[in-house]
């Protein structure tokens, strides 16, 4: 039987290959980008027009704040207003969940009317407002009608605002706000999860893993920029630091915290040169630097040892030129006496419940009033015998720490007496003490704030707990008002576990008899 060989011709036949997986790779690309090439361009990234920070509460710097904000890049051109207030300077109970939503407005009606439309009824187009209540832990998120988010966008910034709030840092409250509105304003088509979702599960994560790589890649580099330039910054003044940690008296409780922030200092520059020669410079660096984990990874730990450098030189200059009461000292004296300064200011929570208290609480609140009118009358005479050379820094700052316990300790009392009061049985009890324990607040720099953490936890406060222990020690008053305010919400969620909100669910809309027919878009809610 004889067999059959196959034909030239068959040999010579093409044969099938499989696609390469580079070729694989390229259509995949092209599944993934040709869609986004077809689509209408988005805008470029624009700068804010303006950005204006308006603070009454003294809780940021509103012109480190304003250049911080410049540098969020938006995709139409915005004006960025950023409100941080008190409700209660708008007389608007803080109970109320609506009570932010009516101090904004209540703010622009009667000191900015240009936030609002020309009827009044909505606010400004091209307008973006950012607000927040340290004191009574209130944050919202507002937009002109070309420029406003869903209900749930504007929900999404007030998230990305908790976490840092929750910490007292309210400059990175306000600046992670403004980017994730940023990020969400005018977001093209093609990155919303309704049409990603369309698209595909495989091409979706394709195209985001692309485009998030790329966005790394530019974020690492122009972190990496600007903290160059801030560690030149930074190193330019090194020589004036270190002087002046040298020459800091031994014999002073306060300028032994401030030598231990030197000697921080000392080391932290150490680590922050070290990681500098890690990280290339622009006309060094290859076209995929920034693509690897790492490459960012050391970029945010080299931006946050200059960060940390740039905050100690600081306080270690101010400490140097009150403890030896040269140059800015008046500036730095002023630092020691904010933390009173914020309590007597708190002092109005106490006046405003007194009328409810029981019998035992107004005994008390009545014995704290008293003494805070004796602190401020202690604040002006120390500040008048210090200017004219009659107490020396060390003894002030003793006895402005001397004030400051003697409000604790009356604070102590009525808070006990409060929680008595309120509390219905032993599982609310437990419940307004959580509160105290839990409670967050503003951190304080400065040499009374240093020595108190160098000391630890000494004379540590019977309410207040490890977080909010700083707070307590330097602004007793302050932090009770945040503790009635935050203590105040969760015993009304416990009482009222159905009708009550939560305290991070978003309020939209204004109280009657303070939006009168407004309808401006946007919300707010608890930290």
């Amino acid at each position: 039987m004889s067999t059959s060989r196959p034909s030239s011709a068959a040999l010579d036949a093409p044969r099938t290959r499989r696609p390469s997986r580079a070729i694989l790779l390229l259509l995949g690309l092209l599944a993934v980008l040709l869609p986004a090439a077809l689509a209408p361009a988005p805008a470029r990234a624009e700068p804010p027009a303006s950005v204006e920070v308006t603070d009454t509460t003294r809780s940021v710097d509103p012109e480190i704040l304003e250049h911080r904000l410049a540098e969020v890049d938006f995709r139409t051109e915005v004006r960025l207003v950023v409100l941080i207030l008190d409700v209660t300077e708008h007389d608007l109970d803080p109970a109320d969940d609506r009570a932010l939503n009516d101090a904004v407005l209540d703010h622009a009606r009667s000191s900015d009317p240009s936030l609002l439309s020309a009827d009044g009824s909505h606010w400004a187009d091209g307008t973006v407002i950012l607000a927040l209540d340290p004191e009574n832990r209130f944050l919202g998120s507002y937009g002109g009608e070309d420029v406003k988010l869903t209900e749930e966008q504007f929900a999404d910034v007030q998230d990305a605002m908790r976490d840092p709030a929750r910490d007292g840092d309210w400059d990175r409250s306000v600046a992670a706000g403004a980017e994730e509105y940023a990020a969400l304003l005018l977001r093209p088509w093609w990155q919303r999860p309704a049409v990603q979702i369309l698209a595909g599960a495989a091409l979706v994560l394709a195209g985001g893993w692309v485009l998030i790589l790329l966005g790394l890649r530019r974020g690492a580099r122009e972190r990496a920029d600007r903290t160059r330039i801030r560690h030149d910054e930074v190193l330019a003044r090194r020589a004036l630091t270190d002087a002046a940690g040298r020459t800091l008296p031994d014999s002073s409780p306060y300028a032994q915290a401030v030598v231990r922030d030197h000697e921080r200092y000392t080391e932290t520059f150490a680590e922050a040169e070290q990681l500098r020669e890690q990280v290339p410079t622009a006309e060094e660096r290859s076209r995929s630097w920034g693509l690897r984990g790492r490459d960012r990874d050391l970029v945010r730990r080299w931006e946050d040892e200059v960060e940390a450098l740039d905050a100690a030189d600081d306080r270690i200059l101010a400490a140097a030129d009150l403890l030896h009461r040269m140059g800015g000292w008046r500036g730095s004296w002023e630092l020691e006496l904010l933390p009173l300064r914020d309590s007597l200011k708190s002092l109005g929570t106490v006046r405003g419940e007194r009328g409810a208290m029981s019998g035992t609480e107004q005994v008390l609140a009545d014995r704290l009033l008293d003494l805070g009118e004796h602190t401020e009358q202690e604040m002006t005479a120390l500040t008048a015998r210090l200017e004219a050379d009659g107490i020396d820094p060390d003894s002030a700052l003793e006895e402005l720490d001397t004030l400051t316990r003697e409000l604790s300790a009356a604070v102590a009392a009525l808070t006990r007496a409060r929680i008595d009061a309120q509390a219905e049985d032993d599982e609310e009890r437990a419940l307004l003490e959580e509160e105290a324990a839990e409670g967050r607040g503003r951190r304080y720099r400065s040499l009374r704030a240093l020595r108190a953490e160098l000391e630890g936890r000494d004379g540590r406060s019977p309410v207040a707990g490890e977080g909010s222990e700083d707070f307590w020690r330097l602004s007793p008053v302050a932090w009770y008002s945040s503790w009635h305010g935050s203590s105040g919400q969760a015993l009304s969620v416990h009482r009222n576990p159905t009708t009550s909100s939560s305290s991070t669910s978003s309020v939209s809309g204004f109280s009657p008899s303070s939006g009168g027919g407004f309808s401006g878009a946007g919300s707010s809610s608890r930290f």
